[in-house]
């Protein structure tokens, strides 16, 4: 019978025999430009790169909006020193006007696709001026379960998934992030400020402050993830999602009573929980 322990063991060895097979891909191609967000899953991908490929071989790729925290674009500009790659690799950072972008602003069903499909395009502009010829990003095998309307545009500009054909699903990614020593191993998921706007309402610049507002004032509260939703009907009504296991400390009548402060301060009337969590 195998004991838990050595069963765990093994499950673990598994995860990291992932890396192997990613770096024998990436070797593969040589070259890379990497779409990078800072997050749990491009952060594997580009230190893969870097450690792989050579600084000189990674162009690293970012877009900065407004869409963006500022503490996720902190992340990303202090990511290459945090993790020891100070000196000698590119990161060419492109700036965004997303809010100029009418079918964007407008928010259809189909505005993750719309918008992936023209921060690739332009990545793919810029990569190829540097002499770049292949994009990759940090898709992984649970986003295919998922519907995400970007990958449409991932695989309609025959943009790399390494990470898919390597066999990472979000586990694996986790734990072999922890085991190159990466800060973003722990990370919740994320994406941007716009995902929090239902579709057809539009996407403004005041909308988007509040929301980085209020999940920064949440987060100070003692959450360690947090989302504000607006409602359709109303701007008046906003969801609240917190970690599943953090769920409990909203019904704390201290916390409760400064949420409620925040909100009704800012103009909000109904403040409701969303019990799926994050």
């Amino acid at each position: 019978m195998i004991s838990i322990a050595t069963f765990s063991e093994n499950i673990y060895l598994h995860h990291l025999d992932k890396l192997d097979r990613l770096r024998e891909i990436l070797l593969g191609h040589g070259r890379l430009a990497v779409a990078f967000s800072g997050g749990v899953d491009s952060s594997l991908l580009l230190k893969c790169c870097l450690e792989t490929l050579g600084a000189g071989n990674v162009l690293v790729l970012f877009a900065k909006s407004e869409l963006l925290t500022w503490e996720d674009i902190n992340r990303v500009e202090t990511w290459l020193g945090r993790h020891g790659f100070s000196h000698g690799v590119e990161m060419e950072v492109v700036e965004l006007q997303p809010l100029s972008w009418k079918e964007f602003v407008q928010n259809p069903e189909n505005r993750c696709y719309l918008c992936k499909l023209r921060i690739y395009k332009i990545f793919r502009e810029t990569m190829e001026k540097k002499g770049f010829t292949l994009l990759a990003d940090g898709t992984n095998i649970d986003d295919l379960k998922c519907n995400r309307p970007g990958l449409r545009a991932i695989h309609q500009l025959g943009v790399l998934t390494p990470l898919v054909e390597a066999g990472f699903d979000k586990t694996a990614i986790r734990v072999c992030s922890k085991e190159l020593g990466l800060d973003t191993w722990d990370l919740p998921t994320a994406s941007c400020l716009a995902t929090r706007i239902p579709h057809r309402k539009e996407i403004t610049l005041e909308r988007l402050n509040r929301i980085a507002k209020w999940e920064r004032a949440i987060i100070g509260f003692g959450f360690s993830t947090c989302r504000v939703r607006l409602s359709k009907e109303s701007d008046d009504e906003v969801f609240i999602q917190v970690a599943d296991q953090e769920m409990v400390r909203l019904g704390n009548a201290d916390i409760r009573l400064a949420i409620l402060r925040l909100f009704h301060g800012n103009g909000v009337k109904k403040i409701f929980i969303d019990l799926e969590g994050r």
